[in-house]
């Protein structure tokens, strides 16, 4: 289990182990044992709250199988019977009993949706075994149907003291050393998303001993990048991806290396040539804006890393991916960290000398780093630094580079 991602080896097998939604967790835990045929309950809230996680602790628990289905990939009411019909109908052959699981309901209201939500109601209405129904925003007109049927149960965004609890709690089964100021911090940055904590966590363990938060992008913007690769991943359409990365703070080379980092975590074998075909094209177009500044090529990159890498499969990979950063992604952050230092020493370096930032970048700055490393040891180092008004990252970049 240690190659887990944490998210999966601490995922809850009992309800007792769900952070918070006492309530919540009530309501789901009666509606299991006390069902009754042609109701369905329909859990509601943000991401990384614990919807689904409570779901399978709650059929750990009481012995049940999950037959689930993501229905934003079940685009027609054919679909929708062919999967759920069937199974809703039939005796689980080795548990006491079987759940129906969909998920992201509120993802069949597009404009491709062809009488799933329907089929879901009719579904529900002749089960044998509870349907449970999981939504971001259940409230949307397509619903309505389904919402007088079901029980709605709304999980709320997690506090962060309860998120921190969970983070001590994972620190002290990985033997971390931890500042409960870091954890809390990591708390707060993630706005209530359990799992984008202990992603965030588990980046910041180094050697699994310390915490470094320096590791961290930004949460919004790695949130951003993960619905992104999502959409990419889990979907067939060209046209449902071509935008997937508009709203993605981050330039097209880091989206290309999210891309190429992720996609052997979803695709089948036999995709993978098809796949990193689109991507190699995106990078030729990527190599001639380097060279030529033709920027209107980055349309054509766009165009590929979405719907060419889409629709290079034929089928999609069943179940929740953790996707994962590009270890490029953290390498050229640390470069970019390094020549921002290196160029602020230089903007003072310049007109302390009357000349141009080129100048001192080419001629001076060889010579005086060489100097300083030779001389830290006396008291020139020091008058020096202050001269230029040299702060203490920098004098250190100095002296370790």
């Amino acid at each position: 289990m240690k190659n887990l991602p944490w998210t999966k080896k601490y995922e809850p097998k009992k309800l007792t182990e769900v952070v918070g939604q006492n309530s919540g967790i009530s309501q789901l835990k009666h509606f299991i044992t006390s069902y009754s045929p042609g109701k369905s309950i329909l859990i509601y809230g943000p991401t990384g709250v614990g919807k689904t996680c409570a779901v399978y602790a709650a059929a750990n628990e009481l012995g049940y199988e999950i037959l689930e289905v993501n229905a934003s990939d079940s685009r027609n009411k054919q679909e929708i019977e062919k999967i759920i019909g069937a199974s809703s109908t039939q005796m689980s052959l080795f548990k006491r009993g079987k759940i129906i699981l969909i998920d992201e309901i509120d993802g069949i209201s597009g404009h491709h949706d062809r009488g799933c939500v329907p089929a879901v109601a009719a579904a529900v209405n002749k089960s044998s075994w509870p349907v449970i129904l999981i939504a971001n925003n259940p409230w949307i007109d397509k619903l309505k149907a389904i919402r007088k049927s079901s029980v709605l149960v709304e999980f709320q965004p997690l506090s962060s003291s309860e998120i921190t609890y969970l983070l001590k709690r994972i620190c002290e089964k990985e033997n971390i050393l931890y500042d409960e100021l870091l954890l809390r911090s990591i708390a707060h940055r993630c706005g209530g998303d359990a799992r984008a904590a202990v992603n965030d966590l588990q980046s910041a363990a180094l050697n699994k001993k310390i915490l470094n938060l320096n590791v961290l992008g930004s949460r919004e913007t790695e949130e951003s990048i993960f619905n992104a690769l999502r959409l990419i991943f889990k979907s067939s359409s060209a046209t449902d991806v071509l935008g997937a990365f508009d709203n993605v703070e981050a330039d097209w080379r880091e989206c290309i290396m999210w891309v190429d980092e992720n996609i052997p975590l979803e695709y089948h074998p036999e995709f993978l040539k098809e796949a990193y075909n689109w991507l190699s094209r995106a990078d030729v177009f990527n190599g001639r804006i380097s060279r030529q500044q033709y920027w209107r090529f980055l349309v054509y990159i766009y165009a590929l890393i979405t719907a060419g890498v889409a629709t290079s499969k034929k089928s999609r990979k069943q179940g929740f991916t953790e996707y994962r950063r590009s270890t490029r992604i953290l390498k050229l952050w640390q470069a970019k960290m390094r020549y921002a230092k290196k160029e602020s020493i230089i903007g003072k370096l310049a007109p302390y000398n009357h000349v141009s930032k080129n100048v001192a970048r080419r001629d001076l700055f060889p010579l005086f780093h060489t100097l300083i490393k030779s001389n830290s040891s006396n008291n020139n180092f020091s008058r020096i630094a202050a001269d230029l008004g040299l702060d203490d990252g920098e004098t250190s970049w100095l002296l370790d580079h």
